[in-house]
């Protein structure tokens, strides 16, 4: 285990010090040995090279690549926060937190977050498609390219078959207890979770092992623009939405919430909320650092 750690601790630092110092450390592993002391110094060393970079190796990355590192990062912050948003999207589903029959401003709130989600959704897949398109026009003659390619799909048919699966399991028909219920969603979203970091992985390999011409990469990054914007916007409607419920709608905020019937429904709300923020700050850093690139070059 510690050799495997010790071999992938590097892919933790910026990628200027990996291109700078990535075969030193390499050499560093092989003759110290993949010792736990190894492993953990080599994750001290990247988290002070994220902290306290060294301005002699930023010339190791160009405007392209701030670009594709940025966009890379901005992608991963959508994908766990659309899982907040699909749990939110379970917590209230058909309830009395959503369209007409909610009191207050939930209906009109909860309209603006789909609406908010559809275009950040439609962002997201208008800013992939043509680096999808291409990684798979030169996966043939580029190896990390067709392998970026194949976890891709790989992830994609596995969160579709968890998904069917689950779906299955939701309409036997058959009665479940609390506790495998439970389990079974658990199940789905350590899948759907792995699965969005497949894909997370693949496009960040992919998008370094193709030839992306400058004006796609543009378009890729203010798609990225419009994701953050939509992804401020829903935690902002979010938090109002909660406001709304917990001072308008007392009732409906103490419901049990779950299988389990626990945490209820404001506490849901809440956990969604904070894994949306989480995602929105670091997104937001990415998304101004690749709008300074796409600027400078």
């Amino acid at each position: 285990m510690s050799a495997r750690l010790a071999r992938l601790a590097p892919a933790l630092y910026p990628l200027a010090y990996r291109r700078r110092y990535g075969a030193e450390m390499e050499a560093w592993v092989e003759e110290g040995g993949a010792s736990p002391r190894t492993v953990a110094d080599l994750a001290r060393g990247a988290l002070h090279a994220h902290l306290h970079p060294e301005a002699s190796v930023a010339g190791e990355v160009d405007g392209g690549d701030r670009i594709r590192l940025g966009l890379g990062a901005v992608l991963l912050c959508w994908v766990v926060f659309a899982l907040a948003g699909l749990a939110l999207y379970k917590t209230t589903e058909g309830r009395s937190l959503e369209g007409t029959a909610a009191p207050g401003l939930l209906g009109p709130l909860h309209l603006g977050i789909e609406a908010l989600a559809a275009v950040g959704s439609l962002a997201v897949v208008a800013g992939a498609a043509p680096l999808v398109l291409a990684a798979v026009r030169q996966a043939r003659a580029r190896p990390e390219a067709r392998r970026a390619t194949f976890l891709a799909v790989g992830s994609v048919a596995a969160f579709l078959g968890a998904t069917a699966a689950l779906v299955l399991f939701a309409n036997s028909g058959a009665e479940h207890s609390g506790v495998l219920d439970a389990l079974v969603l658990g199940a789905w979203s350590a899948v759907a979770l792995g699965c969005g970091a497949g894909c997370v992985l693949a496009a960040r390999r992919g998008i370094f092992a193709i030839e992306v011409p400058s004006p796609a990469l543009r378009l890729a990054a203010v798609c990225a623009v419009v994701a953050v914007a939509s992804m401020a916007g829903i935690a902002l409607l979010t938090l109002t939405y909660l406001v709304d419920l917990v001072v308008g709608a007392t009732d409906l905020a103490s419901t049990p919430n779950g299988p389990l019937g626990n945490p209820d429904t404001r506490t849901s709300l809440v956990l969604c909320l904070a894994v949306m923020v989480g995602m929105v700050l670091p997104a937001g850093l990415s998304v101004a650092r690749t709008r300074r690139a796409v600027i400078m070059g």
